[in-house]
């Protein structure tokens, strides 16, 4: 099997692979069909001709720590059903392994099925459909600005500032996330006074608001792009916030949670690639002294004094033993002392290791498609 990146000859065996995967039509003839993005990765037979299976590999950087870390977001993987069973997939992780990123994020169709592969969820994400009555004790307004791409520089400068609060959501250097032509796509993005915004569809049949995303920095901000959406309440009953947070304070503003329809979702499984580098990334607690950690064969030492910190590696008996698809669950979502001590996959050599407490909660979570 040769495991390399799709090149334009590839399109067409590509096209075909997504077709019978996902199950949609595809004109395989099609002379202006592309790849969908720059880096495919595809698993070949030993001849180097027949396409066995493939994966899109997006490159992106996300919020994490004080700063960011590179992370591989993946889509799209899939195989020929006649060529399934072969190990093909399993070998364009393992290359993914090798490649020179921090993380890689994908939304799975199985957890359990990734999990093999070493990721593992690092968020929940709540669906929450809330009749607009429920909203009744927020006051309505008309603040709020429509975006229609004419100030591109401002919508990045929103999203950024409200995204850099969660680990993990992508930094965003384009607007491709923001509709620039909203009569035309009929998804609309209002700003409210510069300090949030929400981007959402309007279901006319089915009388509902389908907020794709809403960020915002203050309880005011969000007070008041929640008031701009309730002027459709005349209009429309509800409105479903698409993907939100599992802790998300809008639904402390619900009068009546049982009211309203509440779905939980995986938020999306990551996998720590670069172990050291998302150690080092880390924001640790101020009273964090350091401490040990093995991950599989992989055995390193977090040193922290002064606001400085060193990772080494080290050998024998580590503080905390576990898997790399824990770890990453552990690292990159954040979990109390609680719920490490009850987490399955974990070994606690030591109980008072400073491991225990350094990655509190910081609301791991993201919303761009790929």
């Amino acid at each position: 099997m040769i495991i390399r990146f799709l090149e334009k000859n590839d399109v067409v065996q590509h096209d075909m692979i997504t077709s019978q995967a996902f199950s949609y039509s595809c004109d395989i003839h099609d002379k202006k069909s592309a790849l969908p993005c720059e880096k495919v990765l595809g698993a070949f037979d030993d001849d180097n001709e027949t396409l066995f299976s493939d994966m899109e590999i997006h490159e992106r950087e996300c919020f994490f720590g004080n700063g960011f870390i590179s992370c591989a977001a993946i889509g799209g993987v899939a195989a020929k059903p006649e060529f399934r069973g072969r190990g093909a997939v399993k070998a364009l992780f393992a290359r993914l392994d090798e490649m020179d990123y921090d993380i890689a994020i994908l939304y799975p169709f199985s957890e359990a099925y990734y999990r093999k592969l070493g990721f593992d969820s690092v968020s929940r994400s709540v669906e929450v459909t809330v009749p607009f009555f429920e909203f009744s004790g927020i006051k309505r307004n008309g603040d709020a600005v429509l975006y229609d791409g004419k100030n591109p520089g401002e919508m990045l400068e929103i999203y950024n500032r409200c995204a850099e609060k969660f680990n993990l959501c992508f930094k965003r250097d384009n607007t491709d996330e923001f509709s620039d032509e909203p009569y035309l796509s009929q998804t609309f993005t209002y700003i409210y006074r510069s300090n949030s915004f929400a981007s959402f569809t309007v279901d006319r049949g089915n009388s509902i608001i389908s907020v794709k995303e809403i960020f915002y920095d203050s309880r005011e901000s969000l007070l008041g792009i929640l008031g701009f959406l309730r002027n459709y309440e005349g209009n429309q009953s509800n409105v479903k916030f698409e993907k939100l947070p599992i802790d998300s304070p809008i639904l402390n503003f619900i009068s009546d949670i049982h009211k309203c329809d509440i779905r939980i979702h995986n938020g999306g499984s990551a996998k720590i690639l670069n172990l050291r580098s998302v150690l080092n990334a880390c924001k640790y607690p101020e009273k964090c002294r350091g401490f040990s950690i093995r991950v599989d064969n992989e055995a390193l030492r977090v040193s922290v004094s002064g606001g400085k910190k060193t990772v080494e590696e080290t050998d024998g008996i580590c503080d905390v033993e576990t898997d790399i698809a824990t770890a990453s669950k552990l690292i990159l979502g954040g979990f109390s002392r609680k719920d490490i001590e009850y987490m399955p996959n974990v070994k606690i050599n030591d109980h008072d290791s400073d491991f225990l407490d350094s990655f509190p909660p910081r609301g791991a979570f993201f919303t761009d498609c790929f």
